[in-house]
C-alpha cells in the first residue's frame, strides 16, 4: 500500500540513431561518480549526468550542486529497432532512500490508524489530545508531498533532457500520478 505512493517514471524513447551512436552520445554526457564520503566535500562534475554504461544498459543521474535526496536514478536499456533504437527508461528513488520512506510513511500511516481508532473508540473530552491527534496525518500528507515534489522536479529535467540528448521522441510515458 505504502509503496504505490512513492514516486516513478517508466518513458520508453524511439531515435533515429543506432544503438552504437546512443551509446556514444550517452558517454560523452557521462562521468564517473566520484567517491562518497561523510564529510561536507562538495563534488563539481564536468559533464551533466553521473553514471556507468555496460553494454547495453546505463544507469545514470542527473549531476546536481545543491542536495536532493528525491533524486531518480535512470536505470535505461538500448535496443536497435527497424528504424532506429528503442530507450526503455525506468526512473526510481534510491533504494536506500526508498527503504526510508517506506517505513517512516509506514510507522505514520499506523499512528493514522492509532489516531482514527482513538478518535472513534475512546471517549476522549480532552481539547489538546484532539488536536495532537491529527499530527500523524500532516506528517503523512507531508511526507508524501516532500517525496513527490522532489522527485517530479527532478524527473522533468531528466526526461527532457534525455530528449534531447539522445535525439528522441516519447513514445511512451507512464508515471506514478
Amino acid at each position: 500500500m505504502i509503496k504505490k505512493f512513492l514516486p516513478f517514471e517508466e518513458v520508453v524513447y524511439h531515435s533515429k540513431l543506432n544503438k552504437e551512436e546512443l551509446l556514444a552520445r550517452l558517454n560523452n554526457e557521462i562521468e564517473a561518480e566520484k567517491s562518497f564520503g561523510f564529510g561536507a566535500k562538495s563534488f563539481s562534475y564536468s559533464k551533466p549526468y553521473i553514471g556507468k554504461i555496460a553494454y547495453d544498459r546505463f544507469e545514470i543521474k542527473r549531476a546536481i550542486n545543491y542536495r536532493n535526496s528525491f533524486l531518480p536514478v535512470i536505470k535505461g536499456t538500448i535496443k536497435n529497432d527497424l528504424n532506429g533504437s528503442k530507450i526503455n527508461v525506468k526512473m526510481n528513488l534510491i533504494d536506500f532512500v526508498k527503504v526510508f520512506m517506506i517505513v517512516w510513511l509506514g510507522g505514520v500511516s499506523l499512528g493514522c490508524i492509532a489516531s482514527t481508532y482513538s478518535l472513534f473508540f475512546r471517549n476522549n473530552t480532552n481539547s489538546e489530545t484532539g488536536f495532537f491527534m491529527f499530527i500523524p496525518f500532516v506528517m503523512l500528507v507531508f511526507g508524501i508531498a516532500m517525496v513527490s515534489f522532489g522527485f517530479k522536479a527532478e524527473s522533468k529535467k531528466s526526461i527532457a533532457d534525455l530528449e534531447e540528448l539522445l535525439q528522441a521522441k516519447i513514445i511512451q510515458n507512464n508515471n506514478s500520478n
